[in-house]
């Protein structure tokens, strides 16, 4: 698909960005590759204190939301526990950088580097929509000069939240009132994730948008990042393994997509 873009016409838009999902996995798996022959359960830790960073629907409290099933899935199927608990994100952010938790839940690609030591939960794609007929953007510096709507709870990167060019906007937590803003001409541009849009299709076919399924503006990776220096990297290397595995017999996506 160019950046001309394409038309959202229910189902066809849908389709594409199932189509188009970025599959979820670990990043830097190599990383760990040293500890490939020597690591297993028993020489891990297996008891971590983890904090995490309050998000709707994935970070609800110590027992709710989608990333804590997936850490409970984790205990269940393994030696791994946790004690867990719960703060807004800046404040749990706060508590892992002076080290008074082994991990931290939810880290993305998009906020300042806090550990090296990480396991990659998720990828998935950030499309750029405007409205039919205007040229879709294909990076940040095609965002320069108009205005756009960015989603509430979404971090983004600093070369686009703080370009002197770019007028950003802090719109709703949901796809849906986003979509609207930017059909009622309150933005130019509004980012949307793809399961975000997947979702609010299914339910809302709506015309007179465009996006460009094959090129996101931007892919958000989020991770569970762990202490550096800690002795935690065969706990890591742990996890990894069963996340792959959980990702092989379906159960990974069960929860995610839950």
């Amino acid at each position: 698909m160019s950046v001309a873009g394409r038309r959202m016409r229910g189902g066809m838009l849908a389709g594409a960005l199932l189509g188009s999902a970025l599959p979820f996995g670990t990043v830097g798996a190599n990383q760990f590759d040293e500890f490939a022959e020597a690591c297993t359960w028993a020489t891990s830790r297996t008891h971590l204190s983890i904090v995490g960073g309050m998000l709707d629907r994935l970070v609800n409290s110590p027992e709710s939301g989608t990333y804590v099933r997936l850490l409970q899935a984790l205990a269940e199927r393994t030696p791994f526990r946790f004690d867990m608990e719960v703060h807004s994100d800046k404040r749990a952010q706060r508590h892992f950088t002076d080290a008074h938790y082994d991990a931290y839940l939810i880290w993305s690609n998009f906020d300042p580097p806090l550990s090296s030591l990480k396991l990659q939960i998720s990828a998935r794609a950030v499309y750029a929509f405007v409205r039919e007929g205007a040229p879709v953007p294909a990076n940040i510096t095609d965002l320069e000069g108009k205005s756009v709507g960015l989603p509430f709870v979404y971090s983004f990167p600093k070369s686009l939240t703080e370009n002197p060019r770019i007028k950003t906007m802090r719109l709703a937590e949901d796809a849906a009132s986003n979509l609207a803003a930017l059909s009622r001409g309150r933005v130019d541009v509004v980012l949307v994730s793809g399961g975000d849009a997947e979702a609010f299709l299914r339910t809302h076919p709506t015309d007179g948008l465009a996006y460009a399924p094959e090129s996101p503006i931007l892919v958000k990776e989020t991770y569970i990042i762990f202490q550096e220096n800690s002795g935690l990297d065969c706990t890591v290397q742990m996890l990894a393994a069963e996340l792959e595995k959980m990702r092989t017999d379906g159960s990974f996506a069960r929860i995610i997509s839950d």
